[in-house]
């Protein structure tokens, strides 16, 4: 099968490091039934054999970029560079796509003429599982954003052209929360959803960057959630309330729902919506239950 030089869809993964997950992660793209798509292997400096591993995939449908390595944020721009198809999706090179995925955001963007980018539930597998839901209008996740990010990012697509326009990239200053910084910038320019369906596979393994940098992260959330708030002319929430919502257990306490509780309340007075309630009752059941396990 031959590839053009404009498939209807890019499937970006970066990939640093993923040899033992890389192939599986791609014959779950390319079993997915759209044949119109190429898959876009950023290597970003892998010493691992990542890339050799791939020899086994025999689809001219696969094309693999390499450059030194920079990071995720560096890969990700780099896949937006290269990027040829009419629609972007995005995925981790770890992770798995889950059947029948692509066509049904293809589907929904067919529905949606003025929405710029489409998510999914997502389901984790491996050291943990569950299904975590995401906010499915285009309201509810513009309340979520106040707040958090409102797409599992490796399960987005999104329209090339927007992205072409406007020039938005992952920023480096973000570095660990690039995902939620990078949506809430794109939510600017049109309809944002997500669809209700396990679309992607999330794998839990030691090591995962969540993991290692829980507080650079947990610092670059807050400064985004600022200044998202500042920019769609609502009231950003103190540091320390979204952090009792969002993280009652840092610094080593215990979580406690009435923590949590207090700090869901002054979210719902700043943005009411059902989103807002769903979301912020959510976190103090989650602390509720972490305090009752003793976590």
């Amino acid at each position: 099968m031959a590839l053009t030089d404009s498939p209807l869809l890019t499937v970006l993964i970066p990939v640093y490091n993923a040899a033992p997950y890389i192939v599986a992660a791609v014959r779950s793209v390319l079993s997915q039934g759209v044949d119109d798509l190429e898959v876009l292997i950023v290597d970003d400096g892998s010493t691992d054999g990542s890339v050799d591993a791939l020899a086994e995939i025999d689809d001219p449908r696969v094309r693999v970029v390499s450059q030194p390595n920079g990071g995720l944020v560096s890969a990700l721009n780099r896949g937006l560079d290269e990027v040829r198809g009419v629609f972007l999706a995005r995925m981790d090179a770890d992770d798995l796509c889950a059947p029948g995925r692509l066509q049904a955001q293809l589907d929904w963007f067919a529905q949606h003429p003025d929405a710029v980018v489409c998510g999914t539930d997502y389901e984790l597998f491996g050291a943990m599982s569950g299904r975590v839901r995401m906010p499915r209008s285009d309201a509810a996740c513009r309340h979520r954003l106040l707040l958090a990010g409102c797409l599992c990012g490796a399960s987005a697509m999104m329209r090339t052209e927007v992205l072409r326009r406007t020039g938005i990239r992952f920023d480096p200053e973000f570095t660990h929360a690039e995902d939620y910084e990078f949506y809430a910038r794109l939510s600017e320019y049109g309809e944002i959803g997500n669809i209700p369906m396990v679309g992607y596979l999330y794998r839990i393994h030691p090591g995962q960057v969540s993991d290692r940098h829980a507080d650079a992260q947990r610092a670059a959330h807050l400064r985004i959630a600022a200044a998202h708030a500042v920019r769609v002319g609502a009231r950003p929430l103190p540091d320390a309330v979204l952090s009792d919502l969002l993280w009652p257990d840092r610094g080593g306490v215990l979580p406690t729902a009435g923590v949590s509780t207090v700090a869901a309340a002054r979210a719902l007075l700043r943005d009411p919506g059902v989103e807002t309630a769903r979301f912020g009752a959510r976190r103090v059941l989650e602390a509720t239950l972490a305090a009752r396990r003793g976590e």
